[in-house]
């Protein structure tokens, strides 16, 4: 085996799930949501997912009609296993963004089930389904 086929298939120390959060071209910005508070939801998803979470924002993650929309993509040992990516959609309250921290921090896709406060969650992209249309 290869440095560089390793590092494909072992996870390095403090790799943990990934949040990916829309912060881009309307998504998080006060333009499209003015009463949302989006650092407050950033600020809990970065420190209340517990350790080894890494918070990304993202310019744009092509689902402006479903706002604010965070992807939480599992761990390497649950990927490993066949846990895919969560969608999120309408992430617009600090309840909602705790909800999501606290999935994260009991194992995240593919180890805990997600919240039934999170009904919307889908283990995969709705872009087929939903227009592109921005706002």
């Amino acid at each position: 085996m290869t440095a560089t086929s390793a590092a494909k298939t072992e996870p390095r120390p403090g790799q943990g799930l990934r949040i990916r959060m829309c912060r881009g071209c309307c998504c998080g910005t006060r333009r499209k949501h003015p009463d949302v508070d989006h650092d407050g939801i950033a600020e809990i998803l970065a420190h209340e997912s517990g350790s080894g979470t890494e918070l990304v924002s993202t310019d744009c993650l092509w689902q402006c009609a479903l706002s604010n929309v965070v992807v939480v993509n599992p761990s390497p040992d649950a990927r490993r296993a066949g846990a895919r990516p969560v969608w999120i959609q309408k992430v617009n309250t600090l309840e909602r963004a705790r909800v999501i921290a606290e999935w994260v921090r009991r194992g995240g896709p593919g180890i805990a089930e997600p919240p039934d406060d999170l009904g919307d969650a889908n283990p995969q992209s709705a872009a087929h389904r939903s227009p592109l249309a921005g706002w």
